[in-house]
């Protein structure tokens, strides 16, 4: 295709010169896309209606695009299923929904203002499936950001627009909150944002460990010099992962030193 290039319009072409241009204009056409490009598998479960309903069944998971698993489900409910074998997948919106367990992971509704990612699809609603990390008197869950709806990509050709297009999504993964709730809390906090050691102040034990960096994390103690910081914001960016492991393992350990008073 000499000199010309593409307007890219979801999976329809339209011809025009000189770039590659993406976006999307609405939630319900950007999930429908992503709907098409996603990994998508079954795996076995069970959710809570908000009338307390429980349905068992089959439930479908986006692994490689987590963030729809915070919008919506769709469920094969295995007593419609045993009836009839060729029983389609209901869905069922965050709106249904009050909880759900898929394998041996459980999703809260939880209700986040995600400020520095407002969007179309975020004004009807601020709640969202979330995975459940920890339960106690401090609750975590991780939270993913959401796609933008009006997205622009310039590229020079199709090998290169899919490899930006992945590129976004696996910066939108890497980037993942990891949001906490203490005791009557409404308003999560993001433990990456958070002074933890503080936060975790009412046992001391804990507070003491995460700042020495007992859990595996970076330590908190203060950084003499602007290098000294900026390499420890460096190694906290870089092993994430991490950090994320050991921000649980203080909240695990601590809601079992200080078990919510009956």
């Amino acid at each position: 295709m000499t000199g010309e290039q593409y307007l890219y319009l979801y999976n329809k072409k339209i011809k025009m010169k000189k770039f590659y241009l993406t976006f999307s204009l609405s939630m319900l056409l950007t999930f429908s896309l992503f709907v098409c490009k996603a990994q998508i598998n079954y795996q076995p479960g069970y959710a809570i209606l908000n009338d307390g309903t429980r349905i068992s069944g089959s439930i479908r998971v986006y692994d490689d695009e987590p963030w729809t698993n915070q919008r919506f489900i769709w469920l094969k409910d295995s007593a419609a299923f045993a009836a009839d074998p060729k029983v389609r997948a209901k869905k069922y919106k965050v709106d249904d929904l009050k909880f759900y367990m898929v394998a041996s992971r459980a999703f809260d509704k939880v209700h986040f203002v995600d400020v520095g990612n407002l969007q179309l699809k975020s004004l009807g609603t601020n709640d969202h499936m979330m995975e459940r990390l920890a339960i106690g008197r401090i609750t975590a869950h991780r939270f993913y950001s959401y796609p933008a709806d009006f997205d622009v990509i310039y590229a020079r050709n199709d090998e290169d627009l899919k490899a930006q297009e992945q590129k976004k999504k696996d910066d939108i993964v890497k980037a993942y909150k990891i949001l906490l709730i203490k005791d009557n809390e409404t308003k999560p906090q993001d433990a990456f944002d958070t002074d933890m050691p503080k936060y975790l102040g009412e046992v001391p034990e804990v507070s003491q460990k995460f700042q020495n960096g007992a859990y595996g994390n970076e330590p908190t103690t203060p950084k003499k010099g602007l290098a000294a910081k900026m390499i420890s914001m460096a190694r906290k960016t870089t092993f994430k992962s991490n950090e994320a492991d050991a921000v649980i393992a203080a909240v695990n350990e601590y809601n079992q030193k200080s078990p919510v008073k009956k």
